[in-house]
């Protein structure tokens, strides 16, 4: 008689797990470097970071994705499963796709010519602002397109 995923079955008094149809995946972290198109350092690392009981971050709770080398750090929370997803999609080269979700987060990614690029790079403006609170900041990448590099 099956009782729960499809891993276990229960015989009377004794568990079985059958690995083939149930595995687990243990939370890891993962990082990867992003190079600039143009130049070729960094246009950003990502950091897939799960929740650990203690830590030197603020969030170290918290399962967390990290942005960081491109005008700042950008943190996104979710449940492990959901971030490794988003993750996975940037390791693909999926930008397009995962801009879509979260544009704040590859905001390195020039969506008119498909390209990455480092914030050196890039060609950032001045903050702009609305009745005295910030709204957002445009940039240009090498090729000339212009969009929000931060929201």
């Amino acid at each position: 008689m099956q009782t729960r995923c499809s891993g276990f079955y229960e015989l009377p008094a004794v568990w079985f797990y059958r690995r083939a149809s149930c595995a687990v995946e243990a939370k890891t972290s993962r990082h990867f470097t992003l190079p600039c198109t143009r130049c070729g350092r960094a246009a950003a690392e990502i950091a897939l970071l799960p929740a650990t009981e203690t830590g030197e971050s603020m969030w170290h709770g918290r399962d967390r994705l990290e942005r960081t080398d491109f005008l700042g750090t950008v943190v996104k929370f979710g449940t492990y499963a959901q971030l490794l997803e988003f993750f996975e999609a940037l390791c693909r080269g999926e930008y397009a796709a995962v801009r879509t979700d979260d544009a704040d987060f590859v905001a390195f990614y020039c969506e008119t010519c498909g390209q990455v690029y480092c914030d050196q790079c890039w060609r950032v403006g001045t903050p702009v602002f609305d009745e005295g609170f910030y709204d957002y900041t445009l940039g240009t990448c090498p090729q000339g397109h212009e969009q929000i590099v931060d929201d």
